[in-house]
């Protein structure tokens, strides 16, 4: 069996290099070499040529299905990118409705447009009634699905969506009575709404994502992702082989280990997948059980990396894209984790203790020991794709994951009882929620312990899961003791990360401060930091698939800071304060200084106070000028003038950390400028925070030349606006402006020395 998983490893790695590494162009050459090379060595006809052959037609086989798929999927939407035309389309699954509009996955069909997949956006009415398998048709603008916001973007490719469709007329829809192909995505909805129906409202979100890997309701509890993310225990709500393996031990628990409820199993884990959405870690846990179950039927053993490689291959085969799904890279990298290493630590864990004692601890030890080989692939891919590190999943998994199969058949179980008596099914529902309570209660108590989660940015993260990795190498080769291989390396990584938290908490403590223009996309957010004192001004982002407050809050931490005395709000719309919330739930803030009856045209207001409240943050509404005052960090808030739109009307701030002076204008005009001038001296400054993301109505040649200043920072990302302005920019460059941009240069940080340093 292992030649199928040397040619599935060989295709699957040719797919990855086809993504990451190699230029379209030059894959037919590869597979045909690759190809030619294969048939030359299978004329050698010597056995121990066998594995290059098999590799050698793999890889050939890898680079030739992605140029085949890229040519038929994402170069003919290319071609349609920016078009108006007529569409018709199979709806896939139901419509989600959002705040003034609603989007559906489609199933492109008809003449003249290739049969691909894209997401339609309408209004929020303009879909009634529509269910799955309904015919769409309406003119629509068409875009690339692999661009978003100016830049790459393969969420959608590796979802197999390869358009986005704007609406632009009215929808006709044709109801189809009946199409066999969405009964999953029916039995999902029919089963969401069922658990709704039957979970109190505090552990139905959670219950839909770990059933149905429906997390839409999920993702709307900021503080419940943030603690299941810190905890290191997201992983249960992935649809993956913890769940099918829950699956099977309930059918073969009431059926019995037979051949007709391996056939059984097979069938419902197959729908259950599909039920689930197919996400690739369900994809995966579905072959690999698949192999599991039908080994014996045929008389073979079972071989897990067989599986696991099978596994990968096939759904690389339908769509090479899934190679950047973060899911499909998590789910792979913690199997072969734990296929390489749950064994023998669970082993050497075991050697810790006596016999009777290793006995007695067998459950918890096979957890940690499980935990700690997911972690040997998957910390890597996190501090890539996350920047951080959930050092304490293996003690979550031990107080909690015995509950998660009880939640998970208790939650089906409900489902079936309800069908049968309702409250029967309710009272079900009501003793599995105290379980999701009691879960819920682990990740919030192990997230708000110190350091539970480690957040990281810059080349010293890197060089240590180097170092790790290389510690546990050196003592897996050694000649220690079995504890010594254990608790060595282990003793070592400890206090070499100590030791790198307490450079980068050193680093930003040291000298005057840092003055941080955080990039958070088209928005603004700044960190001035001075010792132990923190004053964050503005967090929100627009025209960016990431939280502002997520982004914010994790460079805050990563730079070792464990709150925020003062965040000031210049105003209230999205782009200056969309990330308030995350952030409050991310970091204990102490003071929000906000702008008194200033507009709220983005709603954010009451959002914003019902998040401080919830977090015991002191609210300031500011109507006059006041000083700042935190440590060595002073200045002047100057409150709104009278002058300008909504948008303008700004809190201003001059900021000082020693001598060193910025000024924050937020979104005010030109006119608003002048005010200030009028009001108050400014001159000497050292650096501009230019306002209003470098728009043309804004950083007059007045305040340029008054304040006197030599650095501007722009804190600026993709928009529609044009910012910041050529103009703009020829104006900062006139008057001897140093000019920097969040978008081009990413994070812009200001180290400033003290005088005697």
């Amino acid at each position: 069996m292992r030649k199928l998983a040397i040619t599935a490893f060989a295709f699957s790695l040719a797919v990855f290099c086809a993504h990451y590494l190699l230029p379209l162009s030059a894959l037919l050459w590869l597979a045909a070499a690759l190809a030619l090379l294969g048939a030359l060595l299978l004329t050698r006809k010597q056995k121990w040529l066998l594995g290059l052959i098999l590799a050698a037609f793999g890889l050939a086989a890898g680079f030739l299905c992605y140029f085949v798929h890229a040519q038929g999927t994402i170069l003919k939407a290319v071609n349609l990118d920016g078009e108006t035309c007529e569409i018709r389309g199979r709806l896939l699954g139901y419509v989600q409705n959002y705040d003034g509009y609603s989007r559906v996955e489609l199933s492109l069909e008809g003449d003249g447009l290739p049969h691909l997949n894209a997401l339609l956006y309408a209004d929020s009415d303009a879909f009634a009634d529509a269910k799955p398998g309904d015919r769409i048709t309406c003119t629509a603008k068409l875009r690339r699905a692999d661009q978003r916001y100016g830049e790459n973007y393969d969420r959608y490719l590796s979802r197999d969506v390869y358009l986005i469709a704007n609406a632009r007329t009215d929808l006709e829809i044709c109801p189809v009575s009946v199409d066999l192909r969405t009964l999953p995505v029916v039995v999902s909805h029919l089963l969401a709404e069922r658990v709704d129906l039957l979970f109190p409202e505090d552990t139905a979100p959670f219950m839909k994502s770990l059933m149905l890997g429906d997390r839409s309701d999920f993702y709307q509890d900021e503080g419940l992702y943030l603690a299941m993310s810190r905890s290191g225990f997201m992983h249960i709500v992935a649809v993956s082989g913890m769940h099918v393996a829950f699956l099977v031990g309930l059918i073969q628990l009431l059926l019995g280990r037979t051949r007709r409820s391996s056939i059984l199993c097979l069938i419902l884990v197959w729908f259950f997948v599909l039920v689930a959405g197919s996400s690739p870690s369900a994809v995966r846990a579905a072959v690999m059980q698949s192999f599991l179950l039908t080994a014996p039927l045929f008389q073979r053993e079972n071989d897990p990396v067989t599986s696991l490689s099978a596994a990968l291959a096939l759904i690389l085969v339908f769509n090479p894209f899934a190679c950047a799904s973060v899911s499909l890279q998590l789910s792979f990298a913690a199997m072969a984790g734990f296929l390489c290493f749950a064994e023998p630590l669970t082993a050497s864990i075991s050697g810790l203790f006596s016999e009777a004692w290793a006995e007695r601890l067998r459950a918890p030890i096979a957890t940690a020991a499980s935990s700690l080989a997911v972690m040997v692939f998957t910390v890597p891919l996190s501090v890539l794709h996350f920047g951080s590190i959930s050092i304490l999943s293996p003690l979550t998994n031990i107080l909690g994951l015995w509950a998660v199969s009880f939640c998970f058949c208790g939650g089906y179980l409900s489902c079936l009882l309800g069908v049968v008596l309702l409250p029967l099914g309710k009272l079900a529902a009501w003793l599995t929620a105290w379980l999701v309570r009691y879960l819920v209660l682990i990740a919030h108590g192990v997230s708000s312990i110190s350091f539970a989660t480690i957040y990281v940015k810059g080349a010293l993260p890197v060089i240590w899961v180097i170092l790790v990795y290389l510690l546990a190498a050196c003592a897996a080769f050694s000649k220690l003791g079995t504890v010594k291989k254990i608790i060595l390396p282990l003793a070592l990584s400890c206090l070499s990360l100590a030791l790198m938290l307490g450079a980068t908490r050193q680093n930003y403590r040291s000298g005057l401060g840092v003055i941080s223009v955080i990039d958070v996309g088209q928005g603004q957010c700044i960190a001035v930091m001075s010792g132990d004192r923190t004053v964050v001004i503005d967090c929100g982002g627009i025209y960016s698939s990431k939280n502002a407050g997520e982004q914010a809050g994790s460079y805050l931490l990563a730079c070792g800071r464990d709150h925020v005395d003062v965040l000031i709000l210049t105003h209230l719309h999205a782009d200056h304060c969309n990330g308030v919330s995350m952030l409050l739930e991310m970091l204990p803030v102490e003071q929000l200084i906000m702008p008194r009856d200033v507009p709220d045209d983005d709603g954010l207001r009451d959002t914003i106070v019902a998040s401080a409240e919830k977090h015991g943050t002191t609210i300031v509404y500011l109507s006059e000028d006041s000083e700042l005052n935190c440590g060595e960090i002073h200045g002047e808030l100057y409150a709104p003038g009278e002058q300008g739109n909504a948008n303008e009307r700004c809190l201003m701030a001059c900021v000082s950390l020693g001598d060193y002076d910025m000024l924050v204008t937020g979104d005010s005009s030109k006119s608003q400028e002048q005010e200030l001038l009028e009001r108050h001296p400014l001159s000497d400054l050292e650096l501009l925070i230019v306002g209003h993301h470098g728009s043309r109505y804004a950083s007059s040649g007045e305040l340029l030349g008054t304040i006197g200043a030599d650095t501007a920072v722009i804190s600026v990302g993709y928009n529609t606006y044009g910012h910041p302005t050529y103009e703009t920019l020829e104006r900062l460059r006139a008057y001897g402006y140093n000019i920097y941009r969040t978008d081009l240069n990413g994070t812009v940080e200001i180290r400033l020395r003290n005088k005697d340093g």
